[in-house]
């Protein structure tokens, strides 16, 4: 019986007895056991009433097998022999110019087949005239470079010796989680191997420098300058991840530090060691991300045709600027980087259906275009896609010569940014900018010497993400009383300065 039940028999029981009944008596033990089922049932209904019943409810926490091992050091052992440092020397005495001066690199990468081949970024190895190899030992070998891609910064080198070499593998299985425990070994600041541990603080993150094709691992394991090309591991020894960039204030680690993932990386890899490259499909045009508006809500989904190159497979196919890309065989694309990715996989001489909307409506059937094979070369690559800095290509029309009062008396006709627009034009892919389409002639801004083909990257101070964005800087500034605002411009040059427009 419950409590409350126990003790109401209780006070019954000793009203009984006080009218005469004993302790003993037969009454009292016909009355208790009369009434004991009738509390037994009381008690049930006031359980029920007064305590709420949660079958899956249970407390929270992990077995303490699930935690951190008490050590690593056997870990560690099993798998640095396959870490290696990279140190890269360019010009003077590494091409025979003694008199020169010449500039070294350090760098990391790790073994990933028993010849010697080594996966680390590419940046670590460009431009460099000598590499050598050198390992937690001592030991030293020459190595020559197999292939590169800098689009996800990647780059395969190989050690030129005969013997054979232990390495490790990329991991194969369930996607990394957030949260789960990672190693990573390389060689910091050029000191020495260095192994440190932490875990996948984020997945998917994009804002780092470089290509369109990476959505990042991000991670708290300390890794500085130096750890570049390095393996993240998983606490089996597994790869499941190349150590390629950290944010930092001050360049060294502050806690974030960023992976190309074991999945992008492997199959990178494998394009480098059989082919020297990675061969992606082109489309021929450079893509921004598409918006609508509905209800005067602004929406965007799928990617729009900023530019199309003369002679390229989507010049070939009939597809022309400002038609929007929804899917690329069957599969809905979200935005220009999805789509760039897709067309990324396809291979040249492909066919692939590509659903277009031109002037809001569908083209039946989609267009069917064959594809080509991406241009390694970043000038080529930007001729290709029909974006020649302001200049207009033989398939794109030229847009009207902005008036001196357009976008809010600026003088200015600007085009939003896609990230593989961003990409074509040199802009880094951190970066967020507006792309100045044409000058108003006598303008301000034309006086103040902003050219068709510079970007907007700020204005008042702000980071300018689209037009719209711009156009509400403008507005607050006029509202404000303001005569001027600052703006920081991207140069065809690629260089960066400040200047002011006036509002009048």
């Amino acid at each position: 019986m419950c409590l409350f039940c126990h003790v109401l028999a209780r006070l019954l029981l000793s009203a009984v007895a006080h009218f005469g009944f004993g302790k003993d008596s037969g009454v009292l033990s016909v009355f208790y056991k009369t009434l004991k089922p009738v509390f037994t049932l009381l008690g049930v209904i006031v359980l029920t009433v007064s305590m709420p019943v949660s079958v899956s409810a249970k407390p929270l926490g992990m077995p303490d097998e699930q935690g951190l091992p008490k050590s690593l050091a056997d870990l560690i052992e099993h798998v640095s022999p396959a870490v290696v440092n990279i140190r890269v020397v360019t010009g003077g005495y590494a091409v025979d110019r003694p008199g020169e001066d010449a500039t070294e690199g350090q760098g990391s990468g790790f073994i990933v087949t028993s010849d010697g081949k080594i996966v680390t970024n590419f940046h670590v190895i460009e431009g460099g005239d000598k590499i050598t190899v050198g390992f937690a030992n001592g030991e030293e070998f020459p190595a020559k470079i197999i292939g590169t891609d800098y689009e996800t910064d990647i780059a395969v080198i190989q050690i030129q010796s005969e013997r054979s070499f232990d390495y490790v593998g990329f991991y194969h299985g369930p996607d990394v989680r957030i949260g789960d425990w990672v190693l990573a070994i390389g060689n910091p600041f050029g000191i020495g191997q260095s192994s440190s541990v932490g875990i996948i603080s984020a997945t998917l993150r994009k804002r780092v420098e470089s290509g369109s094709y990476v959505d990042y691992m991000q991670t708290d394991a300390t890794v500085n300058r130096g750890n570049s090309g390095g393996p993240l591991f998983n606490f089996k020894g597994e790869v499941i991840g190349v150590n390629s960039a950290i944010f930092s204030p001050t360049g060294a680690s502050v806690g974030i530090a960023f992976a190309v993932p074991h999945t992008l990386a492997e199959e990178i890899v494998v394009d480098l060691i059989k082919y020297g490259k990675v061969k992606r499909g082109f489309l021929g045009a450079a893509l921004r991300e598409a918006e609508y508006t509905q209800n005067g809500i602004v929406y965007k989904g799928g990617a729009t045709i900023n530019s199309v190159g003369a002679d390229s497979p989507a010049d070939k196919a009939g597809l022309k600027a400002e038609d929007v890309i929804l899917s690329i065989n069957d599969t809905a694309v979200r935005n220009a980087v999805e789509a760039t990715r897709a067309i990324g996989k396809l291979r040249a001489g492909e066919t692939a259906v590509f659903q277009i909307e031109r002037g809001d409506k569908l083209i039946p059937g989609g267009v069917r275009v064959k594809i080509g094979e991406r241009p390694e070369n970043k000038d080529t690559l930007k001729i290709a896609t029909g974006n020649t800095g302001g200049a207009t290509s033989s398939t794109v029309a030229a847009p009207a010569a902005p008036k001196a009062n357009s976008m809010y008396n600026t003088g200015l006709s600007l085009v939003d940014l896609g990230a593989t627009f961003r990409e074509s034009i040199g802009m880094r892919v951190d970066q967020v900018g507006v792309y100045v389409d044409a000058v108003a002639l006598g303008s301000n801004a034309a006086r103040k010497g902003i050219k068709s083909g510079m970007v907007i990257l700020e204005a008042g101070g702000k980071p300018v993400a689209s037009v719209r964005f711009f156009g509400d800087i403008v507005r607050k500034a006029q509202t404000s009383g303001q005569r001027s605002f600052v703006v920081k411009v991207r140069t065809l040059n690629g260089s960066e300065h400040y200047t002011s427009i006036s509002l009048n």
